[in-house]
């Protein structure tokens, strides 16, 4: 099962208010914050990263759930940010709107795309010499490996096999997401490696912050042009390898894509901030969906891929009830995460989300993407995303009518949606 990237089991900001009262003062542009049961809490915003904010006190920063501050907070917070991404005023320049580490204004790269312009094959194309073994230290529990674009730490050691094909993986899926022909220019930040934290058991990933049910997860936090912190985490056990009592080897039998879907997510963390649930979540989708096998993706028939996929995931062969088009684009990442948690979005929002990013990508118009293109530009350049939805994807359509095209589009490639 497949999960939200931005996701982390988080004190309740009851209880968090509870530890920091008094209210404390001395912060530039310090606010009194209240929590929805009535808790109050003095702070300086530093960023709102999808549904989660990060308040600065004098007892450290804390991430917490929109939801859990009043509606008015919620609603000054939004403003904040929206003043941010569009230029906002002082020195304090934190617009979620630049790239990591490199100082650019939007975090695409337009200038030179080529709409529609798809290779047969993407592979990961990289010198295997490449690949570093940084620290193998059985006592500490701590192995380090390194590809050309990531990095990835392991409590139990490697083999070589498992080591390469990590690499291949990671490389791959960097490349696809770099081949997209939609500027998405995925690079690292910090220290130039992507990390990744394996673990030996899911008890592990469970006890770490990982979301039960869930496979994986990556989660990040973003300020102005730079990502403070972001990483993947999975499971060994969930990874297609096998533990031997020694070392993990490649289990030949088992799927990757739990991984690639996360590090899809971390390809792109420069839009995360910007971008809706359904568009971040469904790019995931549409990347980890496609054949994959020792770091190569086929995408001759990446409709079929889809299609196959949610045939997979629900049983019905070419149909499939989608989430309707009004509550999946504007879903948030809490009720995501929330869906996902009880149990009842799995099966739905996501292949919802892939057939919709798809749609966008490959199906609407032309069938070279434009719109979806026009709308990253927008939103990057600091339209308000509901704006940039409504006059440049929706073009003037209502949600029925939005739903009839992505029904007859799909009908085309073999799929019968019927909206839920």
């Amino acid at each position: 099962m497949r999960h939200p990237f931005l996701l982390a089991p988080l004190a309740g900001l009851a209880g968090l208010l509870t530890a920091l009262l008094p209210p404390t003062t001395g912060h530039a542009e310090p606010r009194t914050w209240t929590s929805s049961d009535g808790r109050t809490l003095e702070g300086e915003i530093l960023a709102l990263d999808g549904d989660q904010v990060t308040l600065k006190t004098d007892r450290g920063n804390f991430e917490l759930p929109l939801s859990r501050l009043s509606e008015a907070d919620q609603t000054w917070a939004r403003e904040w940010k929206e003043k941010k991404m569009a230029g906002g005023d002082g020195d304090d320049d934190t617009s979620p709107a630049g790239s990591a580490g490199g100082g650019s204004k939007t975090p695409g790269d337009f200038a030179n795309l080529k709409l529609g312009e798809w290779p047969n094959s993407i592979a990961a194309d990289f010198d295997v010499d490449a690949i570093e073994i940084v620290k193998e230290d059985k006592e500490a529990g701590e192995y380090i490996y390194r590809s050309p674009h990531f990095e990835f730490r392991s409590p139990l050691r490697l083999s070589k096999t498992v080591v390469l094909e990590f690499s291949r993986i990671f490389e791959a899926t960097f490349q696809f997401a770099k081949d997209m022909p939609i500027g998405l220019a995925p690079e690292p930040w910090g220290d130039g490696y992507y990390p990744t934290q394996l673990y030996a058991s899911r008890e592990d990933y469970y006890a770490d912050g990982g979301m039960q049910g869930s496979g994986g997860m990556f989660s990040y936090s973003w300020r102005g042009n730079e990502i403070l912190k972001s990483i993947i985490k999975v499971p060994l056990p969930n990874l297609g390898v096998e533990y031997t009592g020694t070392r993990f080897i490649v289990d030949h039998d088992k799927q990757s894509d739990t991984l690639i879907h996360e590090i899809a997510h971390q390809m792109t963390g420069r839009w995360l901030p910007l971008l809706p649930t359904w568009y971040t979540e469904g790019l995931a989708e549409t990347i980890s969906t496609q054949r994959y096998d020792k770091g190569r993706f086929t995408i001759t028939s990446m409709d079929r891929s889809i299609r196959e996929d949610v045939t997979r995931r629900t049983g019905n062969d070419r149909e499939f009830e989608m989430l309707n088009l009004e509550r999946l684009m504007t879903i948030t990442g809490q009720e995501w995460a929330e869906e996902l948690a009880s149990g009842t979005g799995g099966r739905v929002n996501y292949p919802s989300a892939n057939l919709l990013f798809y749609y966008f990508l490959r199906l609407d118009g032309e069938g070279n993407g434009a719109a979806l293109v026009d709308y990253m530009k927008a939103v990057a350049g600091g339209m308000k995303e509901e704006e940039a939805r409504a006059e440049i994807l929706l073009k003037g359509r209502d949600w029925e009518q939005l739903q009839e095209d992505v029904a007859d589009a799909w009908r085309s490639e073999g799929l019968r949606l019927t909206f839920r």
